[in-house]
């Protein structure tokens, strides 16, 4: 179907050589592998719950069968040559029946257009990780490893440097969405888009490379590594190590952008925790991959790397912030918490749990549904019922127009938002396990009153599959069975302690 091809007669062609071929397979033959191929997905990974409360049954039954509806969508969406489009993902239908504004449109419509925004592609792609499903991520890898040419050609047009920057919002073959750069370029310097939101919102890529390091570290897959993972994060890292000026030997990241929130800031936290978590982690890939100028090059950037930006609170306690200074606010997002998640600076098994917390507490936006991150980072915290009610609400957030489940949203994108369910199923995954370099956390946001059974995966190419029943594991398996000794057991005593909302 989409095949490029230099007439409509061609195209048409060779759809139907595919039909034929397809037809040439008979009936049967073809239902097995269907049936096989969906049997050995549902067997990679999931997650059931029973909860003690009688009453509460309802809602987790729709945690539950949220839960497996998202995944089967981003099954059914995700094995094309193309990611999954976060607004509607290939099940858009008219809303001729609907009310209101989002009333009229015809199934082709879908809000935000046709283009890839990566503050909402990416969240659908995390959780895919600790369900197994990897070979739904290549498509992701793909399309973004392919525009590096082109982001390498741009940033040396527009900035005179090396490297490769993306733009937040993106076409599949690598450029702007025009009218956010600006069709009318008369008197504007290339490079300035006309949207001021994207307009320095180019930590992304960072993020993609975070989660490209967590693929190699659960797949062990060299290939990768080499050929996608090492090439694609080398040129995001010396695009930010050559674009900015040092200030007193440090790098100094300005004019800078806090993602859409704070335009005018210096040292943005996403760009430093990014820095630092991405140089840090490919530091340490097996120096077989890696040459001795690479590593220099990263030491190097950390060694001159701004420090995580920091504060007070109106107590004269120690937090984090959106930036080293910050203002010209116009978004609902929380910066200053990408420490957290998608870096990893901070949480479960890492230092400062307390200067976290306390963070997250004095967070300005508080809501959930859609792509807000907040039921994810609480559950990388161990904050156990800020994160039980968040996804709760995101998995109870059907559209009334349809009675389909996951026909989530509208929320910030388009119905179904794969945000909504996404962001619920990685907070729920939290919630039972967390990982990092070494570790692998058990029931670090775990309620004592849901009992469980689960399949997930962890680095090193780890299958977990347990049992929990009144907030401990009555049964567990690991494999390879080398890492159980791997295995922490989580106690989020202590976060429930220091934090209350």
């Amino acid at each position: 179907m989409t095949k490029q091809t230099q007439t409509i007669n061609d195209w048409i062609q060779s759809l139907q050589k595919t039909i034929h071929a397809t037809q040439a397979i008979r009936e049967s033959r073809r239902l097995t592998a269907h049936k096989q191929w969906w049997q050995q997905f549902w067997n990679r990974s999931y997650i059931y719950i029973k909860p003690h409360d009688s009453l509460a049954e309802d809602s987790i039954e729709k945690i539950n069968s949220g839960y497996i509806l998202q995944r089967y969508m981003n099954a059914c969406a995700g094995r094309g040559n193309a990611p999954i489009k976060f607004n509607g993902s290939i099940f858009t239908v008219d809303t001729k029946h609907f009310t209101g504004s989002d009333s009229g449109f015809d199934a082709d419509y879908r809000r935000w257009g046709g283009a890839y925004w990566w503050q909402n592609t990416r969240l659908i792609y995390w959780p895919m990780l600790m369900c197994g499903d990897f070979d739904l991520m290549r498509p992701f890898f793909n399309m973004y490893f392919k525009c590096l040419p082109l982001r390498k050609a741009a940033t040396r047009i527009y900035y005179h440097h090396g490297g490769a920057f993306y733009p937040e919002t993106i076409y599949f073959w690598g450029t702007y969405i025009d009218e956010n750069y600006g069709r009318n370029r008369k008197g504007k310097p290339d490079g300035l888009t006309d949207n001021q939101y994207i307009r320095r919102n180019w930590q992304g890529v960072l993020e993609m490379s975070m989660i490209m390091l967590d693929y190699y570290d659960f797949t062990r897959d060299n290939h990768f590594a080499s050929d996608t993972l090492i090439p694609f994060a080398s040129a995001i890292l010396k695009f930010y190590d050559e674009h900015w000026k040092r200030k007193n030997g440090k790098l100094h990241f300005d004019p800078a952008q806090s993602i859409e929130t704070y335009w005018k800031t210096v040292n943005p936290m996403p760009a430093v925790a990014g820095i630092k978590q991405v140089a840090t982690r490919m530091l340490r890939l097996d120096h077989r991959l890696t040459s001795t100028a690479m590593r220099k090059e990263w030491r190097n950037m950390l060694n001159d790397l701004p420090p995580v930006p920091e504060g007070k609170d109106t107590d004269g306690e120690k937090i984090l912030l959106p930036a080293a200074s910050y203002s010209d606010m116009h978004n609902l997002e929380s910066p200053e918490l990408y420490a957290i998640f998608p870096y990893r600076l901070y949480g479960i098994g890492k230092p400062e749990l307390t200067l976290a917390i306390r963070t997250f507490h004095h967070r300005i936006y508080k809501q959930t549904g859609g792509w807000q991150q907040n039921a994810i980072q609480a559950a990388m915290l161990g904050l156990t019922k800020v994160a039980m009610k968040d996804v709760m609400y995101n998995f109870s957030e059907t559209d009334k127009n349809f009675r389909f489940q996951a026909m989530w949203g509208p929320d910030y994108d388009w119905v179904p938002s794969q945000d909504n369910g996404a962001v619920a199923m990685l907070a729920l995954q939290y919630m039972l396990m967390q990982y990092d370099s070494k570790h692998i956390y058990l029931l670090p946001a775990w309620p004592k009153d849901w009992d469980a059974s689960f399949k997930l995966h962890g680095p090193g190419n780890t299958v977990i599959t347990g049992t929990v029943k009144d907030g401990k594991m009555v049964q567990l398996n690991v494999k390879p069975a080398s890492r159980r000794k791997d295995i922490v057991f989580g106690d989020n005593s202590r976060a429930l302690k220091i934090y209350s909302e």
